[in-house]
């Protein structure tokens, strides 16, 4: 692997010195050297900070006569706080008996289908809806903009929907104002509803920047394929529906489904190990300061329980240097040792180096020593050795799942601020940055495991699992080519230390699973022929991520509380 070692810069100062006549005798000035200057530098990261604030959550409590309506019942002020300069937005959904997209109002003691729809009629049958308003007295300072005509009273969405904007950002911290909201319902009985309580909740979510995509409902009651959204469904169901969704999958096709954590879309495929892997790298950019919590990340899983427990976790640093001085500075931190390793493991740090996908049409070993390259990305315009293999998605230049994804180091990849102190051989982490319902792929560790996948798919030439040119013709067999073609397209992605290196050349994917010292188990491949289900990594290097879904006998009935997602009303 090409290292990049650290640049020191070096400060000369010139000195300008005169020569004077006096009596015959010249005098010449003393020369004052710099030569032993040095340069302090000092970086201020300040994080995003947005949150969602809701008042009067729970005070939307009316006693409305059959045959009659009322047009304001509670009123709930939404205020949102947000330092992104680009904005933010807020969605709603409907979110009855905790069930994201459920819009009735549901009856206490009777069944369906006596809950009180939502919609707009004052009269005829029994419908509720909602309205918001901005604040217009005092004049606010950062004024928000509602969508999609719900400044009147509008159906509760069964769908994330877009109802107020702000593209610019507001105060934050002790004393903000912030972005006011006010939120009320309207809610018509007819003379035929029986007598009951009657309740219902609508959910308020807030992204940044305003043009992020829109949440993803997910769905708990699933049972086929057909009915996952999203990546979380399988970390929220029970154990029997996620079993009959496993089912229901065919071997080997690809479904889609996106992460509601950023709204990306995934394929996915049950492969011949038997398990369910996403088909393409983990591309979730890590915002310092946003919170992940147990119900849409890999984290606060019980391994003996098989649920995962209130968690919540909130990365320091958002990503990489980005700067010109990316590759000086991106050991910060760590401490570089004599063979150019960044013990770099304290902080959790992604690189995303575009949308970028491999270009895997080689055919021999000639081939792939033209394409393999390093790129430099510490400026704006990349700068690369050999032929690019690497570039945006074509269907005349690529596969779509050949996606690079981002790059990890290992703390990141297992959802910590710290990873310095898991030392131990053989040490497993039980939490990742997965979604939720997914892991690290295991290496030694049970059916989910990279040896068994690669095995399944005949790669396994010796006693590690690892796969060589059987035949020495430098030309690529079946077994090294499963790695990159339908369907577990495994990008030869390389690594990030500083800049983008060896694309093409070679794949290296974490696991949970300690090594020694600063190294953890991971899995790479070679395009040229050579593999190992279980090399060691360095955990400050960035490297991809690609996910499993846990086992069915680790059954999960879904995450229980701590969500940072305000607005319950």
């Amino acid at each position: 692997m090409n290292k990049v070692m650290p640049k020191y810069s070096y400060v000369a100062s010139c000195v300008l010195f005169s020569v004077t006549a006096f009596s015959g005798l010249v005098l010449s000035s003393s020369i004052v050297s710099a030569d032993d200057s040095v340069v302090d530098v000092i970086n201020i990261t300040v994080p995003a900070a947005c949150t969602l604030e809701g008042i009067g959550m729970n005070s939307h409590n009316a006693t409305i006569n059959p045959g009659t309506y009322n047009s304001e019942v509670g009123t709930t002020t939404l205020k949102a706080f947000c330092n992104d300069s680009n904005g933010f937005a807020i969605y709603a959904i409907g979110y009855t008996n905790n069930t994201d997209g459920n819009n009735n109002l549901v009856s206490t003691t009777l069944t369906s289908p006596v809950n009180i729809p939502t919609g707009t009629s004052t009269s005829g049958n029994s419908q509720w809806a909602m309205k918001l308003a901005t604040q217009t007295s005092p004049e606010p300072a950062y004024p928000i903009t509602i969508q999609n005509s719900f400044d009147s009273f509008h159906t509760v969405p069964d769908d994330y929907t877009l109802v107020a904007k702000r593209i610019a950002a507001t105060d934050v911290g002790t004393g903000a104002t912030g972005s006011i909201l006010t939120t009320t319902y309207q809610v018509f009985i007819s003379n035929t509803q029986p007598a009951d309580t009657y309740t219902g909740k609508v959910k308020y979510v807030m992204v940044h920047p305003n043009t992020h995509s829109a949440p993803v409902a997910c769905n708990p009651n699933a049972t086929t394929i057909s009915e996952v959204k999203c990546m979380q469904d399988f970390g929220n169901v029970d154990s029997t529906n996620r079993a009959a969704i496993l089912a229901s999958m065919t071997a080997g096709q690809q479904y889609t489904m996106q992460d509601k954590r950023d709204g990306k879309t995934y394929t996915i495929a049950k492969l011949a190990d038997g398990n369910v892997w996403m088909t393409q790298n983990l591309d979730l950019d890590l915002v310092a300061g946003v919170t992940y919590t147990n119900e849409d990340t890999d984290i606060g899983y019980n391994a003996t329980t098989g649920e995962y427990e209130t968690a919540a976790w909130s990365p320091m640093r958002s990503t990489y240097a980005t700067s010109n001085s990316q590759t000086t500075t991106w050991c910060q931190g760590g401490t570089w040792d004599q063979n150019g390793y960044c013990g770099r493991n304290d902080t959790p740090e992604s690189y995303d180096p575009g949308d970028l996908y491999w270009n895997s049409t080689l055919s021999d070993y000639d081939d792939w020593n033209a394409y393999y390259q390093t790129c430099d990305y510490s400026t704006s315009t990349p700068s690369c050795s050999g032929t690019n293999p690497i570039g945006t998605y074509t269907s005349s230049t690529g596969t779509a799942e050949l996606h690079l994804g981002n790059y990890y180091n290992w703390t990141a990849a297992v959802a910590m601020n710290d990873s310095s102190s898991h030392t131990t051989q053989n040490e497993l982490i039980e939490q990742s940055i997965c979604p939720a319902g997914w892991t690290l792929p295991r290496i030694g560790e049970g059916d989910d495991t990279f040896y068994a996948l690669w095995n399944s798919y005949n790669m396994g030439n010796n006693a590690n699992g690892s796969f060589i040119d059987a035949n020495n013709n430098d030309s690529y067999d079946n077994g090294e080519t499963a790695l990159w073609t339908q369907p577990l397209y495994f990008p030869a992605s390389g690594g990030f230390d500083g800049v983008l290196y060896d694309v093409g050349s070679f794949g290296v994917f974490w696991s949970p699973v300690v090594d020694f010292e600063i190294f953890v188990r991971s899995a790479y491949f070679y395009v040229d022929g050579g593999a190992g289900p279980s090399g060691a990594g360095n955990r400050g290097d960035g490297s991809s991520i690609r996910c499993v879904a846990r086992p069915v006998s680790s059954s999960i009935s879904g995450g229980g509380g701590g969500s940072e997602e305000p607005g319950y009303n």
